[in-house]
C-alpha cells in the first residue's frame, strides 16, 4: 500500500521530582522532505546511569545510519526492517563486550518501529503500553496489543536483544499508540482509548497531556501516536517538450542549393563553346528531396539527388563547324561513365557501404545491451534471493532459507557465462550461498572435552550406562564391576558404590525427589540416596518383555518397552514403584522400536531409525524433527526437561550430538574425535554441558 502516507503527534510529559530513569521518543525521517521510511524508537531505562545513556545513544546512532544505508534497498519493507534491526543488535553486542559496567535489561524497555509503503514494522525488548486500533468498515474500531505479539525470550541474548520482528498492513483510518509503561495505569482515568477514537491524534495527545498537567502526576512520561491517511493526489503532468527540428540538414540543403543557383550564372563565362542564350541553358535541376528528420540515410538522399541532375543534364546543339571537327576526331559516341558519373557511383557505393554497416553496428548494440539488462535483472534476483536467504537463517527459518537458496541456485544455473565478468560475479555469488548453506548445517567442533571415567580397553563394549548429572557431580553405572560411580566435577574424585546383590545389568537411571533410581534390564529398582550415597534394592517390576529406558516425572516412574511398543507409568509407594498403568492409549504403536525416553509435560520417544515421536495423554502429537545435513538415521538416546528448550540427541552412525528446540529445528550439531560409539547422554536444566556414554568412556562435553 504505497498510496498511504502517516502523521505523528507526540506526548512529552516530565514532573518526576526524582532523576531516576530515562524517558523519550526519538524521531527519525528522511531529509529535504524526501519520501521514505520513518522511523521512531521510544524508551524506558529505569537508571540514569552513564552506561544506559550510552546504550540509547548509540541505539539512535545506529538507527539513524542503518535506515540511511536501507532506505535506498529494493526490497521489501519487511526485509529492510530485518536488515535494520540486525544491524542494531550486532551494536549492542559489540558494546557490552566493550561496555564495563553490565547492562540489566530487566530495567531496559524500548520498541524501535517503522513506518514505510503502508507498513507498520516493530521489534523491540521488555513492555511499553499500546495500543492498536484498526478501523473497521461500520465506522468502529478494533483494539490489539501489538507489541504483546513480540517473541522475547525468558533471558536476554547479549547476542539478539531485539529477537523478534513484526510487520503488517496499516491502513487509512489505523492508529497506533506506543507511550511508556506508566500510561498503563492512567489509560482509563486518561480516557486514552476514547480519545483515540473520537478526537484527531493531535488533539488526542494534547488533550492527553493536558489530563496528565491536570493530574499533577509525579512521573515523567512520554508516548507518540502514529495514524495512517489516504495520500493526496498528484499533480497534473507538464506537457512533454516539442522536438527541435534539424537545423544541421536545413543548412546542408541551403549550401546545396546556392550552389547549384552559382553554376547556373556562371556558366556562360566557364563554358564559352556553349550556347548563351538563355534559352539554350540547361534545365533547372529539381530540387533536393528533403531528408527525413532524424534518419541515418540524409546524406545518401542528397547524392541521389545530384545522380539524379547529372542524368537529366542535356548537351546544347552544336554549330556545324563545331560537328565537322567532332567526325574529324571520331568523337559520333559519347561515353556512358563519363568521370562525373563515376565519382557519384564510387561515392555513392560507399555511402551505403557506410550506411549498412552503421545500420547492423547499431542493431548489434541494442542487441547487446538489452541482453545485457536482460542478464543483470536476473543476477540481481538470484542476490535478492541470497539476501533473502540469510534474513531467514538469522531468524531460524531453516525451510523458508532453504527454498529462497534453491531458488537463487536454479537461476544462476540460467545465466549465461560467456564473460570473464559475469564468471568472476556468479562464482562469488554462488560462493556467498555456499556459505549460507554451511552455516544452515550449524555443524561445530566440540572443543574442551573432559573424560571423567573410563574402564580399560579390554573391557567388553557397552558396559557403562545410566549417566545422570547433578549439581555438583555425574553417576555412572560400572556393570563390569558392578559399580555405581559417583564423580566430583570439580575435584574429579571419583567414589565407587557396590551395586545390590540382586541387581543385573543397569540400563538406565534418572533423578527423583531424595534419591537417585536405577533400572536393571530384569525390572529391579535401586535407590541411591543423594545425601548419604546409601543404596538399596527397592521393588521388582516384571510385566514388561523389555526394558529400554526409564524416567522420573511428577513421583511417578515411565518405563519404556520398545518391543511391545509399551509405556508403562507407575506410581511412587513406601517400597518403591508399584500400581502399573499403561500409558499409550489403546492401538497406540508409536512407541515400537522406541530405545531412548525423555519427559518435560510431553512424553519424547526416541526410535532406533533417527525418528521421535511425541505423546500426550497417551496419544501421539504432530511432531518431528527438522531437517538435518546429513540426515539423521540413527539414534542412541534423548533428553529433556521441564522448562529446559533443549532436545538432545546422539546419532551413533554419524558420531555426533544434535540439540534441537521443541518445535524440533535444529539448533547445533556437534562432532569431535572423541565421540566413537555414542551410547546414553543427559543434560541438567541451564547448564551449558552434557554427560556423554561414549563407547566405555563417560564424557562431559561444553553445549554452545
Amino acid at each position: 500500500m504505497t498510496d498511504t502516507h502517516f502523521r505523528f503527534a507526540e506526548i512529552e510529559y516530565g514532573n518526576s521530582p526524582a532523576d531516576e530513569k530515562i524517558v523519550g521518543v526519538f524521531r527519525f525521517e528522511q531529509q529535504n522532505n524526501k519520501q521514505g521510511p520513518q522511523h521512531i524508537v521510544v524508551a524506558e531505562v529505569f537508571s540514569t546511569l552513564y552506561a544506559y545513556e550510552r546504550l540509547l545513544d548509540l541505539i539512535s546512532t545506529t538507527v539513524d545510519q542503518s535506515r540511511a544505508l536501507t532506505s535506498g534497498m529494493t526490497i521489501d519493507a519487511f526485509a529492510r526492517f530485518e536488515k535494520l534491526i540486525q544491524r542494531i543488535n550486532e551494536a549492542v553486542q559489540s558494546f557490552e563486550e566493550k561496555e564495563p559496567t553490565p547492562i540489566n535489561w530487566s530495567r531496559v524497555n524500548i520498541m524501535i518501529v517503522e513506518c514505510s509503503q503502508g507498513q507498520l514494522c516493530v521489534s523491540g525488548h521488555g513492555s511499553l503500553m499500546n495500543i492498536y486500533l484498526q478501523h473497521k468498515e461500520d465506522k468502529t474500531y478494533q483494539a490489539f496489543d501489538l507489541c504483546g505479539s513480540l517473541e522475547q525470550p525468558a533471558a536476554a541474548d547479549s547476542k539478539k536483544i531485539f529477537s523478534s520482528v513484526l510487520c503488517g498492513d496499516m491502513k487509512p483510518g489505523d492508529l497506533f499508540f506506543l507511550g511508556s509503561s506508566n500510561f498503563d495505569r492512567l489509560k482509563e482515568e486518561l480516557s486514552i482509548k476514547q480519545k483515540l477514537m473520537t478526537e484527531p491524534p493531535i488533539s488526542a495527545a494534547m488533550e492527553i497531556k493536558q489530563g496528565l498537567e491536570k493530574a499533577g502526576i509525579p512521573d515523567d512520561f512520554a508516548g507518540i501516536i502514529i495514524s495512517c491517511h489516504a495520500a493526496n493526489q498528484a499533480g497534473k503532468s507538464q506537457p512533454a517538450e516539442q522536438p527541435k527540428k534539424n537545423q544541421a540538414q536545413e543548412s546542408m540543403r541551403q549550401l546545396i542549393d546556392n550552389e547549384l543557383n552559382t553554376s547556373q550564372t556562371l556558366a556562360p563565362l566557364l563554358n564559352p563553346v556553349k550556347n548563351n542564350k538563355p534559352s539554350s541553358l540547361a534545365p533547372a535541376p529539381a530540387s533536393v528531396p528533403p531528408a527525413k528528420n532524424g534518419s541515418g540515410n540524409s546524406w545518401l538522399w542528397i547524392w541521389l539527388g545530384k545522380l539524379k541532375k547529372i542524368k537529366k543534364a542535356k548537351t546544347p546543339p552544336l554549330t556545324p563547324a563545331a560537328e565537322t571537327t567532332m567526325r574529324g576526331l571520331d568523337a559520333g559516341h559519347k561515353n556512358l561513365f563519363t568521370t562525373g558519373r563515376k565519382i557519384a557511383i564510387g561515392a555513392l557505393a560507399i555511402l551505403m557501404a557506410v550506411s549498412v554497416i552503421t545500420y547492423s553496428t547499431v542493431k548489434h548494440n541494442k542487441e547487446v545491451a538489452a541482453e545485457q539488462t536482460q542478464w543483470e535483472e536476473a543476477f540481481n534476483q538470484a542476490a535478492d534471493f541470497r539476501n533473502r536467504a540469510e534474513s531467514s537463517l538469522m531468524y531460524a527459518r531453516d525451510s523458508q532459507t532453504k527454498s529462497e537458496i534453491k531458488s537463487s541456485e536454479e537461476i544462476i544455473a540460467g545465466l549465461d557465462l560467456s564473460t570473464p565478468d559475469r564468471q568472476e560475479r556468479t562464482a562469488k555469488l554462488q560462493s556467498e550461498l555456499d556459505q549460507i548453506k554451511e552455516k544452515l548445517r550449524k555443524a561445530y567442533t566440540a572443543s574442551g572435552i573432559i573424560e571423567l571415567y573410563s574402564l580399560p580397553a579390554t573391557a567388553p563394549d557397552g558396559q557403562l550406562s545410566a549417566p545422570v548429572l547433578t549439581e555438583k557431580s555425574a553417576y555412572i553405572a560400572d556393570n563390569t564391576n558392578r559399580l555405581i560411580v559417583k564423580i566430583d566435577l570439580n575435584s574429579r574424585a571419583a567414589l565407587n558404590i557396590a551395586l545390590p546383590e540382586k541387581a543385573t545389568k543397569i540400563v538406565s537411571g534418572a533423578i527423583g525427589d531424595k534419591s537417585l533410581v536405577f533400572l536393571d534390564d530384569s525390572g529391579q529398582f535401586i535407590a541411591l540416596n543423594l545425601e548419604t550415597d546409601a543404596i538399596q534394592a527397592l521393588n521388582q517390576f516384571n510385566k514388561t518383555t523389555s526394558t529400554q529406558d526409564l524416567a522420573i516425572y511428577n513421583q511417578r516412574a515411565y518405563i519404556l518397552d520398545g518391543v511391545q511398543g509399551q509405556i508403562h507409568r507407575l506410581s511412587k509407594t513406601g517400597a518403591g514403584f508399584g500400581s502399573p498403568a499403561n500409558y499409550t492409549a489403546a492401538g497406540e504403536n508409536s512407541a515400537v522400536n522406541g530405545v531412548s525416553l525423555a519427559i518435560d509435560s510431553n512424553v519424547y520417544v526416541g526410535k532406533s531409525d533417527g525418528t521421535v515421536v511425541k505423546l500426550l495423554s497417551g496419544k501421539q502429537e504432530p511432531f518431528s524433527l527438522g531437517t538435518v545435513d546429513p540426515p539423521l538415521k540413527s539414534l542412541s538416546a534423548i533428553w529433556t526437561e521441564t522448562d529446559d528448550s533443549r532436545l538432545l540427541a546422539t546419532d551413533p552412525a554419524e558420531k555426533r550430538l544434535l540439540i534441537f528446540d521443541k518445535n524440533g529445528l535444529l539448533s547445533a550439531q556437534l562432532s569431535s574425535p572423541e565421540f566413537t560409539a555414542l551410547r546414553d547422554v543427559t543434560g541438567r536444566l541451564g547448564e551449558k554441558r552434557a554427560l556423554v556414554v561414549s563407547g566405555n568412556r563417560l564424557l562431559i562435553v561444553p553445549l554452545p
